[in-house]
């Protein structure tokens, strides 16, 4: 039987696939992990992140998140190397762009929500990717997920007007600024136009200007998708 939540999400977003943890199809993009500590995060990392807020907020890196259990877990993922434990949270509702890392990325979700997810080998010859192409994942509050390397992906949508909450976890320095050094190399019609943090390639939407005049690369071609809820 099909999810009641996804199939709601479907009539409202009939142009998107979605698809839960659970589906076959989300083995090509990552997996599902089990969180030991699940129910402590979901305790006590909720009152550290911001409710309602009016934009997104990300913060790479938080002590008391990084305080919290669960580092065996992520030493297994990430192979023992020194890693950053933060959050996104907020309202957001819109593809916006596609960001990829060359590391897997753990996220953790205490609220329900929809990931916007493609697949690197999807980006063309001249650095563009077609928004057809994403595909939807509704993640619900409690589930722990090992997105791949360069698996495609950015916010999280919200699925409630409270907005969404979801801890980070990437090696650290991840989505921190690049040297000037590094900016100045940056080659036109190549990968490295789209290095726009450490260990963060993106390609914007040409509509979320806040990004274009940021530096981000416009390579999202087609419909700056919508996730509706309600």
């Amino acid at each position: 039987m099909r999810n009641g939540t996804i199939q709601h999400l479907e009539t409202l977003n009939p142009e998107l696939t979605i698809i839960s943890v659970e589906d076959k199809r989300f083995k090509g993009y990552g997996r599902v992990i089990v969180h030991p500590y699940m129910d402590r995060l979901l305790e006590r990392a909720a009152p550290l992140i911001p409710s309602e807020l009016p934009e997104n907020k990300y913060i790479a890196s938080v002590p008391e998140l990084e305080a919290l259990p669960g580092k065996e877990l992520y030493n297994l993922v990430f192979g023992d190397t020194d890693i950053q434990v933060g959050y996104v949270a907020g309202p957001n509702m819109t593809l916006n762009g596609l960001e990829y890392h060359k590391s897997p990325e753990v996220i953790i979700a205490l609220t329900d929500q929809m990931l916007l997810l493609g697949k690197w080998e999807d980006i063309d010859d001249n650095w563009h990717y077609d928004a057809n192409r994403v595909l939807g994942l509704y993640v619900k509050a409690g589930e722990c997920i090992e997105l791949y390397p360069r698996v495609l992906h950015f916010s999280p949508c919200r699925l409630s007007d409270q907005g969404f909450k979801t801890l980070i976890v990437l090696p650290r320095g991840t989505n921190t600024p690049l040297s000037e050094e590094t900016l100045a190399k940056r080659i036109s019609g190549t990968e490295s136009q789209c290095l726009f943090m450490k260990n963060k390639w993106l390609l914007a939407h040409p509509e979320r200007l806040p990004l274009i005049q940021k530096g981000a690369y416009p390579g999202i071609r087609g419909k700056n998708i919508l996730v509706q809820y309600k």
